[in-house]
């Protein structure tokens, strides 16, 4: 059996980036209409401060991924950005395909305003919020590995783990079969041996452990 060559693409970049602290809430632009930070702070003093430097960026539409807390009412009412939450768990299992089709959904949904600026958040912005962000990119055409790449580097701290799962249902829902899953699915891991990030250090400095 012959072995699938993918092509590398691959980054220099640390497995532990440099102060992790900065970039959990810095807006990190992938393209020009979709970003990614951390999650809008508790301390509503802090989240105004955020909000106000996203509309500034441009920001017209926020999905938060995190299942932790909603804090619609109050964005909605201290900022003119609209929010679409589409939570789950960050518990490092397998991503149901449903939640990759409603982050699909909404996302074509805002992408038909031509001036809509989307961005995509969990609480720490490594792992939940830029795997929506990759299935964001593929369904406006990005292959799997460019789309990698674009989201380590505008945000260091992206592990984007729940990737694999993203390039599974990708597949399916274009109507490709299990082989073909599965050369997508290997296709992404392939990439993350090549591009190590430490995830769980970086949780871990951004949240105090």
């Amino acid at each position: 059996m012959t072995t699938p060559h993918f092509p590398l693409l691959s980054l220099d970049l640390p497995q532990r980036p440099v102060d992790p602290q900065f970039w959990w809430r810095e807006v990190c632009f992938v393209t020009p209409t979709l970003a990614m930070s951390g999650g809008i702070s508790r301390n509503h003093d802090t989240a105004r401060e955020q909000l106000a430097r996203w509309e500034e960026a441009g920001i017209t539409d926020y999905m938060p991924v995190h299942i932790e807390f909603n804090e619609q009412e109050f964005i909605e009412a201290n900022s003119n950005i609209r929010v679409h939450h589409i939570g789950v768990n960050d518990d490092l299992g397998r991503r149901d395909p449903r939640w990759f089709d409603a982050i699909a959904e909404k996302a074509d949904e805002i992408h038909l305003d031509p001036n809509a600026v989307l961005m995509v958040t969990c609480w720490v912005g490594c792992n939940r919020g830029p795997s929506a962000t990759y299935a964001i990119l593929r369904t406006r055409g990005w292959e799997s590995l460019p789309a990698l790449r674009a989201i380590r580097e505008s945000r260091p701290i992206a592990a984007t783990i729940y990737a694999p799962d993203a390039a599974a249902w990708w597949v399916a829902r274009n109507g490709g079969d299990y082989n073909n899953m599965q050369l997508a699915v290997d296709e992404v891991r392939s990439w993350f041996r090549r591009n190590p990030l430490d995830a769980h250090w970086v949780i871990g400095s951004i949240n105090g452990w």
